[in-house]
């Protein structure tokens, strides 16, 4: 069994050049979390969710490495979160996708168990492209495994309940 067993492959996708307002509402509206963000020629460039937003709404000293640790002294900080939501909507998603995923990539030829070895590491969904062509073809997640997963396990029992009639 290989990644291509439990690909998705029209899954939502966003361009770069979207606003991060009208990719919000696309993922809303499909009741998803996170999506690919995909070039005009086909290829990943990064994702964006909700996990993206959030990191662009803390401040700039709560998102660099070793910065605060605790935000318990800003007083009245969530209307300001909101404020940058409203100011962050109109930019372009590439400036808010997260676009290191290299470790992230998986290929139609990974084996599933590496798949979710991958998905336990880094959270679902994962994208999937092409080894060749480098182009995306879908995403991998945790449901999308578990389903195949459920399928095999139906297979081995109707094998099982056969070979018991024998």
């Amino acid at each position: 069994m290989s990644c291509k067993d439990a690909l998705i492959p029209n899954s939502i996708q966003l361009s770069p050049d979207q606003c991060v307002k009208d990719a919000l509402l696309i993922l809303e509206d499909n009741h998803i979390r996170v999506a690919p963000v995909i070039d005009s020629q086909g290829y990943i460039v990064g994702m964006f969710g909700l996990h993206s937003l959030m990191e662009d709404l803390l401040p700039m000293a709560a998102q660099i490495e070793d910065g605060l640790e605790d935000l318990d002294f800003i007083v009245g900080g969530a209307p300001g979160a909101a404020k940058k939501i409203r100011k962050i909507g109109p930019q372009l998603l590439r400036k808010h996708m997260d676009n290191d995923i290299e470790d992230l990539i998986l290929y139609p030829e990974t084996p599933l168990l590496e798949v979710i070895r991958r998905l336990t590491r880094n959270g679902s969904p994962l994208p999937v492209i092409d080894k060749k062509s480098k182009k995306f073809v879908g995403l991998v997640s945790e449901q999308s495994c578990l389903h195949r997963l459920h399928e095999i396990l139906l297979e081995i029992e109707k094998e099982e309940n056969n070979q018991e009639q024998e």
